[in-house]
């Protein structure tokens, strides 16, 4: 239900931005270029989608933590080399959410998301390592209270600056 500015969000781009637009757009999102970059608005409502995310596969912890909260279930597809990453992003995506009660599932190419209620009951996220298993765990914490994430630093390897501007946007949003 919150909005989100990205400064200098490209016009064109050789990155694949307008499938990250359309992505976020699909699950309930609106994109609205302004001056100098790209405003996301979400609806209040996150609808689950199927999508091949092959061209955008850095995205799948954070869509994966998404689609936990959606409206309906999801699929996500073209993803089968995750399991090579830093961890074995697939497994451990479907491990971690569960330990709160969600309910993700491994496919041969992808992972298949059933929302449902979650909850933190002192389970603890482990980051395995992987940067991006922590922004999946932070969007998690959004919607699951007592969040707590083992190695959250490990995310300093890509993004040193994480912690500090997730601090702020989350005090500037209450």
């Amino acid at each position: 239900g919150g909005e989100v500015t990205i400064a200098g969000w490209p016009a064109r781009s050789l990155q694949a931005a307008d499938q990250i637009l359309d992505t976020l757009v699909r699950m309930g999102a609106t994109a609205t270029p302004v001056a100098g970059g790209m405003r996301v608005t979400g609806s209040g409502t996150i609808h689950g989608i199927t999508a091949d995310l092959r061209d955008v596969s850095e995205l799948t912890p954070v869509l994966v933590a998404l689609a936990t909260m959606a409206d309906s279930p999801s699929t996500f597809t073209g993803i089968g080399h995750l399991r090579t990453h830093e961890s074995d992003r697939l497994a451990a995506l479907a491990t971690e959410i569960g330990a709160f009660g969600g309910d993700v599932t491994e496919l041969a190419d992808g992972l298949h998301i059933r929302p449902r209620p979650m909850r933190a009951d002192g389970a603890v996220f482990d980051s395995h390592d992987d940067h991006r298993l922590v922004m999946a765990a932070a969007v998690l914490g959004l919607a699951v209270p007592g969040v707590q994430v083992r190695n959250a630093a490990t995310v300093g390897k890509t993004f040193p600056g994480f912690g500090e501007l997730w601090r702020q946007m989350m005090e500037k949003s209450h």
